[in-house]
């Protein structure tokens, strides 16, 4: 499943989720890093939406 997202500097970003090894909130919750294996990227939507796209995906593929 890939998400688009916004990167830091406002450009998207297509990220497939099966690439991410951790993400966690940086700057008071505004930010949120995405580590993956080509390094970490900062992006603007908040950590929420990223769990709740990840559990919508999770739901879905138990089906």
């Amino acid at each position: 499943m890939w998400l688009e997202l916004t990167s830091e500097s406002d450009e998207k970003l297509y990220m497939n989720v099966d690439q991410f090894v951790v993400i966690y909130p940086v700057n008071k919750y505004k930010l949120t890093k995405v580590l993956t294996p080509a390094g970490p990227i900062i992006i603007k939507e908040p950590l929420a939406f990223i769990q709740s796209k990840l559990e919508h995906l999770a739901a879905q593929k138990s089906v």
